[in-house]
């Protein structure tokens, strides 16, 4: 079974190439972009962790959770809901399938990126920061598969993946960025929104410093919890 559900991710992706090419290009297109004036040492120390983090929420949104949501909008999923696949393992075998993705393009990230700022590679603890790219990825793949069916209108759910995803994006950017100040309240609530707890524990990690300080790692597994929980609670085959 598991096998034959894995088979169908695979040609989820195949059908709906779109989604996987607009998930791997636009995060080059940030670094190509959005990243040459910068200096070697600060790309390493922020942007570099930044990127991946969106990186991870573009291939988790545009590819994973569309792709879910359009499969439910084609009556796609109403097959499966005959056979005795659960919810629990079309999402295990969803994330997967992706993580053969989201190694491919990790390495090919990288490999633009050191050519381009020649970062040193050497001294990164890896088994931390892998440890942290899967994590991230699995919270984000949670949160979008959470969002692919919170509405029963598969056409509106689109819409609203979009939507959860920019807020997400202009939110962590923000506080990344700090481009201008925020109500103190927004401030706070942002503190723990996904994509500001990604950035911050991806950029621990790939800085190999101690993941526990602050509150972030702690936070982000209750987050992903909380969204694994919510994403098979609100799991639609229609």
């Amino acid at each position: 079974m598991t096998k034959g559900i894995l088979k169908y991710h695979f040609l989820v992706l195949l059908r709906e190439p779109m989604n996987l090419i607009f998930g791997f290009c636009l995060p080059f297109f940030f670094l190509l972009l959005m990243s040459g004036g910068e200096d070697s040492t600060a790309f390493d120390l922020f942007l570099m962790p930044l990127y991946m983090t969106i990186a991870i929420m573009v291939l988790c949104f545009t590819d994973s959770a569309m792709s879910h949501a359009h499969a439910r909008q084609i009556k796609f999923l109403q097959r499966l809901k005959m056979t005795p696949i659960k919810s629990k393992d079309y999402i295990f075998t969803g994330i997967l399938s992706r993580i053969c993705t989201l190694a491919i393009f990790t390495v090919a990230f990288i490999a633009v990126a050191n050519s381009l700022y020649d970062l040193d590679l050497a001294s990164k603890n890896w088994p931390l920061f892998i440890f942290i790219l899967l994590l991230t990825f699995t919270m984000f793949y949670f949160v979008g598969m959470f969002v692919a069916n919170l509405l029963k209108n598969a056409k509106s759910t689109q819409g609203l993946i979009y939507v959860v995803f920019f807020v997400l994006l202009i939110i962590g950017g923000n506080m990344a960025f700090q481009f201008g100040n925020m109500p103190d309240i927004l401030q706070t609530i942002g503190l723990f929104f996904p994509s500001v707890l990604a950035i911050n524990v991806m950029s621990i990690a790939w800085a190999g410093t101690g993941i526990f300080y602050g509150h972030h790692f702690i936070a982000m597994i209750v987050t992903t919890v909380i969204f694994g929980l919510l994403s098979l609670k609100f799991f639609r085959f229609e």
